[in-house]
């Protein structure tokens, strides 16, 4: 595969995509569910990856009613997540050695998350990545979350990058919009959910891993020339 552009920054989706989580989240809403007295099915978790927390709460409102006990089940979702990472939060394939060969070839890397702040740092600090990257854009960071495109607009400007000449890795329909939409090359490595033919079209590659992106990036690296150099 030829890249369009020089790949001169990586911008991370991170739940789904660098992190192991996706299916801890589901189980987490239905377990939160279960706790406050409601049914909240795996079909409807499946509608929230991607968005933002404001996002998945407007939603549960909408499909339980105004009297929800949307706090309580936030409450519950995020002690499930912290007793199930408290030995360490699981790493996607190929995530760890497509972060370091990255940054051995001085490569800058952002995040570009719906998840919290917080959230982000403490589950790059515990699988020990969050030193690898420049830049961590959150849904504390932006107005308008995923699809929308703010999020890895902003990841690229914080790394003084023209959008057009990163590559942008997600895991989901939703991160996948909004990664094309910022003018990324975006290649998705789906996770619970997979892309529909429209969505395939907004891609560079649909793999099955980041290994996968690894193995392109090194099939297309010159070795005289800097990892920015591709496709030049």
């Amino acid at each position: 595969m030829v890249f369009p552009h020089a790949v001169e920054a990586v911008l991370f989706d991170m739940d789904g995509t660098l992190l192991d989580t996706e299916r801890l989240y589901v189980d987490a809403w239905i377990a939160a569910g279960r706790a406050v007295g409601h049914e909240i099915t795996e079909a409807f978790c499946h509608r929230m990856i991607g968005k933002p927390m404001q996002d998945c709460e407007t939603m549960m409102i909408e499909r339980f009613g105004a009297d929800f006990p949307l706090d309580a089940c936030i409450e519950a979702c995020g002690a499930y997540v912290a007793r199930a990472s408290r030995s360490g939060v699981p790493l996607k394939e190929g995530a760890r050695e497509l972060v370091d060969y990255l940054t051995a070839m001085n490569i800058p890397l952002a995040i570009a998350t719906s998840s919290r702040r917080p959230t982000a740092e403490h589950h790059l600090s515990r699988c020990g990545l969050l030193s690898h990257f420049s830049a961590l854009v959150t849904r504390d960071d932006v107005q308008r979350g995923k699809p929308h495109p703010e999020s890895y607009l902003r990841a690229a400007r914080a790394l003084g990058k023209e959008p057009r000449r990163c590559l942008a890795l997600e895991d989901s329909p939703t991160g996948l919009r909004s990664a094309a939409a910022s003018g990324a090359m975006t290649i998705m490595a789906p996770d619970v959910l997979q892309p529909s033919a429209e969505e395939r079209a907004l891609c560079l590659a649909v793999v099955a891993s980041l290994r996968d992106v690894l193995d392109m990036l090194r099939a297309h690296a010159d070795t005289q020339r800097p990892l920015g150099a591709i496709a030049r």
